[in-house]
């Protein structure tokens, strides 16, 4: 694996860890912002995939000035990692991503579609959480409140295999302390500017890959099923809650390449 620090135009820093050989494929963090969760899956798909993922701006080792954080939306989350691949040649990419990271995936697709080859998105917000735009707006104070709360909900309401949540190490999850602040107050609230349009869906169908896990609470994220099949694009079950490529990464390496039969 190779390790890279790369500047884009836009002033960010990113870190980025690139492994593998074969088409493009982008994991994308999502509120964890830190590309270490992937190191498992990364592994796995080295084989068949050049495989490139990196910290979101302004989390844990990539370093952004607060121009990137301004009026931002998915949008603008997609710029900044087009100029990624901009600065790392890669001229199109398939795109994963779980949570937030899929939102950034599709609308990299519905902005940028011929550098998109496919979309990969597992269990997306369709809107933001109730309570977290409070959280977004509350005092500097309140952010030791923030971390204790998000590494709660991370650990045990998103992770369903506690021992491999830890298992990636007191340092990521030392990181991330830091990462769940950047994330409740910059990033989470852009969720709702996305824009779901469903005749775009419709058209794009056949290289938008959709899944949902099994293990997680029906009412989390049964809204993704609900559009996924009105705009006719099938969705799959995995075994897992939110984050699968922390507790399943064999499994979810196996669904990535049945993405691709």
């Amino acid at each position: 694996m190779a390790i890279l620090h790369v500047q884009t135009d836009d002033g960010i820093s990113w870190h980025v860890e690139q492994s593998g050989s074969g088409p493009h494929l982008l994991l994308v963090p999502s509120g964890e912002g830190d590309c270490h969760c992937f190191s498992k899956l990364a592994t796995l798909l080295a084989s068949d995939f050049t495989v490139t993922a990196f910290d979101m701006p302004g989390f844990s080792r990539s370093v952004a000035p607060p121009s990137a954080y301004q009026n931002l939306t998915p949008y603008i989350i997609a710029d900044q990692i087009i100029s990624l691949m901009d600065k790392l040649a890669i001229p199109s990419s398939s795109v994963y991503g779980s949570s937030s990271g899929g939102v950034i995936a599709l609308a990299m697709m519905s902005k940028y579609d011929s550098r998109v080859d496919k979309a990969i998105v597992h269990e997306v917000p369709l809107h933001v959480i109730p309570g977290l735009m409070d959280l977004a707006k509350s005092p500097e104070s309140e952010n030791p409140k923030i971390v204790a709360h998000f590494k709660g909900i991370f650990a045990n309401g998103m992770n369903e295999d506690l021992a491999a949540w830890e298992g990636l190490g007191e340092e990521y999850h030392k990181r991330l302390e830091k990462n769940y602040v950047t994330w409740v107050r910059n990033y989470a609230p852009v969720v709702n500017e996305m824009v779901w349009d469903k005749e775009e869906l419709k058209a794009k169908r056949g290289r938008i890959y959709w899944s949902v896990g099994g293990l997680m609470p029906m009412s989390w994220f049964f809204d993704n099923v609900v559009l996924a099949t009105e705009v006719g694009i099938k969705t799959e079950l995995l075994n897992s809650k939110h984050f699968p490529q922390v507790s399943i990464p064999e499994d979810l390496a196996k669904y990535i390449r049945s993405c691709y039969t």
